[in-house]
């Protein structure tokens, strides 16, 4: 509290004493210094608005003359008013530098103290940090060009796990994005702050002061749009505007083009590899990798087998489940196509197919040919070789990354030119004096009734009437000989000893009302016109096979002398699947539908349905394919000739290689089109940017201190006055900003900086 009435705050130095005492002392001479109080700065504040009122000058500058004039009263000198003067004739020399058209020498002093070292402490870091952004800008934009695909290095089990990967180039990519922000806005601070250094320029203007902000806000594009009207329209405003667009989508564009995802690459032409450990339908070895759960020891050889008959067992057990699951999943087909009006009856290659399982791969057939007129009916049904798979999934042999190796999220679409696994069902209707030929009289040594020249024609039967005759005539098959007469709806199976022919025959008992007869000849080829196609996935894969003319993949293709090898050993495994499948039973389900399909009076093909010729294919469509996993891939010379009846060329087990067209899911970078494509420019120009500003940064001679920074635009506009001008009532402020900012045209307005004999920088309007 005062005392006596009397002010201690030296700012109230010649306000009248309310006591009237003129006999104050100076504060330094009082025994008890008091603080100013609320009521003095209120007093205070009045006294300084009214004679700001009187003198129509600024604030500031009669704050300055008062708190000189006060010291000079306390000091014992007179107040002749030579501060303010002296304010004042420093307001009209800035107005005539605004006012003329010449240079002004304190411009020059302005742009020395302006300079910062080149390589000083923040020369050195900018420069490091546009070197930085540089390389990993053109590292990032040839990635996204090149496409690399990673293979190995990045997947589960890599050297890089995919959850690392895209870490990785997220903080790379924000690393860059923010190095290039701090460059970008560095060179922009560079070529405003000399602008405005430079007399003969157009200065700086709060638009262009703005512009620095949109890069590293670009949301304030939309707040200060105004500014836009006058900063958009120049080169600067406009490489500007194109960088926020970089910078706002950098770390997107750098998602969508560098971090690995997994996709599909181009197709390659490569060399893969395959384990051959069995010649193709060789029963012997497929009944020994039957997992027994009977030992040879209770259940050993007998008849002379070459296996114990656990074996054997085992493999019938194993193999004859699947064939039927195949024929429910055929027959439900059929429904859907007698349902389906819109497919054309007479395309007989648009019948259905059926499809098998191995493992958890599905593979499906196509017809290679189905033909048939009258009685006869000709089907030949392809699928896929069971080697392709293995032999894909074997990385040590072929080193392709797996789909678990993706997270279970990967693929290999592969398409292999190898030989296709077929069937050959070949059946005419005959009627009961014709099929006397074909069953076992034992009371005589000759067959009954006459071969019918038709019969011995298609099927190029022997016409010998021996029954007890074991080998054909040359270039001739013997005609079969069954044990029985089959009745109606049951199925007699034959198969001759030796392997001269390649065939397995049945005979199928039809009506009741007359009897009538199909007689059928199985037998397996090995075909080089078509090629197989595997596309894995997790839990499985589908393998289908083409066989079309304009297949460019069919091994016949790239192996001139490739043929088709029938395989005489597959009818030891048609006969054994035969008995599993109790074809030869009486009045088994099975054989009574054949007996229904082969009852039926239609010519060639029933429209309604299959014919016995295409019901026994896909019955032992299962088994050519389990005979062709590890079997001979039909890749070269010796490998395609190979028949089956002599020791394979080369001991067992080998290797095969075999031509194949590849494409794998893997983890890569880069896109396979569409609009994610326009991202590349976006990782064009900030690359582009980052060199430009690289090279300037190395080529500019100086550096100046960057006065469109926060921090040293408010010290120089803290050191700036207002414009004044003189009028009859003295210096008046000209019109210039209020406390909501600028508005309109003011966005326009340019600014120079100059600085005082102290160093000390502001800005002037130039005209």
């Amino acid at each position: 509290m005062p005392k006596s009435g009397k002010y201690a705050n030296p700012a109230f130095e010649g306000v009248r004493d309310p006591a009237g005492s003129e006999d104050r002392l100076d504060d330094d001479k009082l025994s008890d210094y008091v603080p100013e109080t609320t009521t003095d700065r209120f007093v205070r504040r009045i006294a300084s608005l009214r004679r700001n009122r009187s003198s129509e000058t600024l604030v500031s500058d009669k704050d300055e003359t008062n708190s000189r004039s006060s010291s000079t009263k306390r000091k014992g000198y007179p107040d002749d008013g030579a501060d303010t003067e002296l304010i004042e004739e420093r307001h009209r020399s800035r107005q005539r530098i605004s006012d003329g058209d010449g240079d002004d020498p304190k411009a020059h002093q302005a742009r020395k103290l302006a300079k910062v070292p080149k390589f000083g402490g923040l020369g050195v870091m900018i420069l490091s940090l546009s070197i930085f952004s540089t390389l990993f800008s053109i590292l990032f934009f040839l990635i996204a060009i090149t496409k690399p695909r990673y293979e190995h290095y990045i997947h589960a089990t890599g050297k890089l796990s995919p959850t690392a990967a895209s870490l990785l180039s997220a903080i790379f990519a924000k690393a860059i994005e923010i190095s290039f922000v701090t460059v970008f806005t560095s060179f922009t601070g560079q070529v405003l702050s000399k602008r405005a250094l430079r007399t003969n320029s157009k200065g700086i203007r709060i638009s262009d002061l703005l512009m620095k902000g949109w890069v590293y806000q670009p949301g304030s594009l939309l707040t200060t749009f105004p500014a836009l009207r006058y900063a958009g329209g120049t080169v600067l405003g406009v490489i500007i505007i194109f960088v926020v667009l970089c910078v706002t989508l950098y770390t997107t564009a750098a998602d969508s083009l560098v971090s690995p995802k997994l996709r599909f690459g181009n197709y390659g032409n490569i060399n893969l590899q395959g384990v051959i450990s069995l010649t193709y339908a060789n029963s012997t070895a497929l009944a020994s990798r039957c997992p027994a759960i009977i030992s040879s020891m209770l259940d050993g050889p007998m008849n002379g087998s070459a296996l114990p008959v656990s074996q054997s067992t085992c493999y019938k057990v194993h193999n004859s489940y699947q064939p039927l699951r195949d024929f429910t999943f055929y027959t439900d087909s059929w429904n859907v196509y007698r349902a389906d009006l819109s497919i054309n009856r007479t395309d007989y290659m648009k019948r259905p197919v059926g499809w098998t399982t191995v493992g958890n791969e599905k593979y499906y057939g196509t017809w290679l040919d189905i033909s048939g007129s009258g009685d006869i009916n000709n089907v030949t049904l392809a699928m896929p070789h069971g080697g392709v798979v293995p032999s894909v999934q074997n990385v040590t042999l072929n080193g392709l990354v797996q789909p678990e190796a993706q997270s279970d999220f990967g693929n290999i679409d592969a398409t292999a030119s190898v030989v296709s696994p077929a069937i050959n069902v070949l059946c005419h209707k005959i009627n009961a004096t014709a099929a006397q030929w074909f069953i076992s009289n034992n009371s005589s040594d000759s067959r009954e009734g006459s071969l019918d020249p038709e019969l011995q024609r298609i099927f190029n039967f022997d016409p010998d009437i021996s029954q007890s005759k074991s080998a054909s005539s040359p270039n001739l098959y013997l005609a079969p000989l069954f044990g029985n007469d089959p009745a109606p709806f049951n199925v007699a199976i034959f198969s001759s000893a030796g392997y001269d022919d390649p065939s397995m025959y049945a005979l199928i008992g039809a009506n009741t009302t007359y009897r009538s007869y199909s007689l059928c000849a199985l037998r397996s080829i090995l075909t080089s016109s078509c090629s197989t196609n595997y596309i894995s996935a997790s839990g499985g894969g589908n393998i289908t096979v083409n066989c079309t003319p304009e297949n460019s993949n069919a091994l016949s293709r790239f192996l001139p002398s490739a043929r088709d090898t029938y395989q005489p050993g597959f009818k030891d495994v048609s006969t054994e699947l035969s008995y599993a499948l109790s074809l030869n039973v009486e009045d088994a389900p099975l054989s009574r539908i054949m007996g229904i399909f082969a009852t039926s009076l239609a010519p060639a093909f029933n429209t309604n349905l299959p014919s016995v010729a295409e019901a026994l294919a896909i019955l032992y469509s299962n088994a050519i394919v389990l005979s062709s996993v590890g079997a001979q891939f039909g890749a070269d010379d010796q490998s395609n000739g190979y028949s089956g009846v002599t020791p394979y060329p080369i001991p067992l087990p080998a290797t095969e290689t075999f031509r194949a067209r590849v494409r794998t899911v893997e983890y890569a970078s880069g896109v396979q089109g569409g609009w994610q494509a326009s991202f590349y420019v976006v990782l064009a120009g900030v690359m582009v940017l980052n060199l430009f500003c690289l090279v300037y940064f190395f080529v500019t001679r100086d550096l100046v201190f960057d006065i469109t920074e926060i921090e040293n635009l408010f010290c120089v506009a803290f050191n700036s006055r207002p414009v004044l001008n003189e009028s009859s009532d003295g210096l008046k402020r000209e019109d210039g900003f209020y406390g909501k900012g600028p508005k309109g045209k003011q966005f326009g307005w340019a600014f120079h900086v100059d600085c005082e004999e102290d160093e000390r920088f502001y800005m002037v309007q130039r005209s």
